[in-house]
């Protein structure tokens, strides 16, 4: 399981990396609100590589931590924001809120995952 978790680490700090420049691109946010998505990805990437060489998932599930951290903020912070009907859309309107946070939620599921399956202590 923990390198399952490793490999879904890698992928998903890529796309998280990815999506966060697409998302802001042209209209950035004070860096404090963005920065700490590239942390995050960095941290995915860094943990799922040490955990595939060196077999150790202590900072793999830091990094999951981490992530689930942010993820569980944004992804609540969003949900209130449609439920007050202050919704609006971001990346210059590309995305519209309800599925910007249906994204997020998804990706918070797939960060809970990640973060089980590194603390299992199966290595399949």
């Amino acid at each position: 399981m923990t390198r399952n978790s490793a490999f879904l680490a890698l992928g998903f700090g890529v796309f998280l990396a990815i999506a966060e420049i697409v998302r802001n691109w042209g209209d950035w946010q004070a860096w404090p609100f963005w920065i700490v998505d590239f942390i995050a990805a960095g941290a995915l990437v860094w943990g799922g590589l040490r955990t595939l060489s060196q077999g150790s998932s202590r900072l793999l599930s830091a990094a999951w931590g981490f992530t689930v951290g942010i993820f569980w903020m944004s992804f609540f912070s969003h949900t209130e924001t449609l439920s007050q009907g202050t919704a609006e859309t971001y990346a210059s309107g590309a995305v519209p809120e309800s599925l910007l946070t249906l994204i997020i939620g998804g990706m918070l599921l797939a960060a809970i995952a990640g973060l089980m399956m590194s603390l299992s202590r199966r290595s399949i």
